[in-house]
């Protein structure tokens, strides 16, 4: 009687023991080869930031028609800055999309980069009651479980207020032909896109047959080589779309009887930028 129960308290105890009710057994549960121990949660998405970097100004993409010289404006070049970081230290992946249509279209580096981004003029729409024009694009995170955020930056370019107008203008041969004189009329141009530019601010130079540049004397002064006569509104201090100036040699024989190459370069001395670029031929 006492041997069965001596055997009965043995086979008990060693079924507690491989059990591990006695803590004898490890009960530490670790991952299957190649599983990643890592915790992962969806719930915590990625965090970002940006900017758009107005201390670098925005670039108008030109083309020119070979026949008349006209200058079109096909896209703008800006600069902006992002970042991001995941909370649970998941890898991820950063970029910006332009047209809004969920794919990343720049990638970034997430850990912080200045990007330069072209975007169509097609792309900008009208600022109603405004002379500017509106363009969101999205920064776009996603880390490796899949969570994802898609945060919205609002561009805008008008003709003032830190941003950069976008201008175009128009040139065509003057009337008359031009000959060995020192008073021949050159080349018209017209703004036909922009906003106001005061003349205190404008400068314009011309180069014949890629010659050296001349800078003109803005209308009023006639101590430079050629000279500008605005025509149009001529009743304020402005140059306002659907005013022109004739260019006019002034002195100087810049163009003599028979065919010139002109190019004329408008530039913004106030905020130091080029607005628009001309090339006309002249008979």
């Amino acid at each position: 009687m006492h041997i069965l129960r001596t055997i009965n308290v043995l086979t008990l105890a060693s079924l507690l023991i491989l059990t591990g009710c006695f803590g004898l057994v490890d009960d530490t549960i670790t991952p299957a080869d190649g599983e990643d121990s890592h915790t992962h949660s969806d719930n915590n998405e990625p965090s970002s930031t940006f900017f758009h970097n107005t201390n670098q100004q925005m670039i108008e993409n030109l083309i020119f028609n070979q026949t008349t010289g006209d200058a079109t404006v096909t896209s703008i070049t800006l600069s902006v800055y992002s970042a991001a970081v995941d909370p649970d230290g998941d890898n991820i992946t950063c970029g910006w999309d332009i047209d809004l249509d969920g794919n990343v279209d720049y990638p970034t580096i997430c850990t912080g980069e200045f990007t330069n981004l072209t975007i169509p003029m097609g792309d900008w729409i009208e600022i109603p009651y405004s002379t500017g024009s509106i363009r969101s694009i999205a920064f776009i995170v996603v880390d490796e479980p899949g969570a994802a955020i898609a945060d919205i930056l609002d561009l805008q370019i008008t003709s003032g207020d830190g941003y950069y107008g976008i201008y175009a203008f128009g040139g065509e041969d003057a009337t008359g032909s031009v000959t060995e004189g020192t008073g021949d009329d050159l080349v018209r141009i017209t703004m036909s896109q922009g906003g106001d530019l005061n003349w205190a601010s404008v400068s314009i130079k011309i180069s014949v047959d890629n010659g050296a540049p001349v800078t003109c004397s803005n209308p009023g002064d006639d101590t430079g080589n050629c000279e500008l006569f605005e025509f149009g509104d001529t009743t304020d201090q402005f140059w306002s779309v659907g005013d022109g100036v004739t260019i006019k040699e002034s002195g100087q024989d810049i163009c003599t009887s028979g065919t010139c190459v002109v190019r004329v370069t408008i530039t913004d001395t106030l905020r130091g930028i080029t607005l628009g670029v001309i090339t006309t031929i002249i008979e």
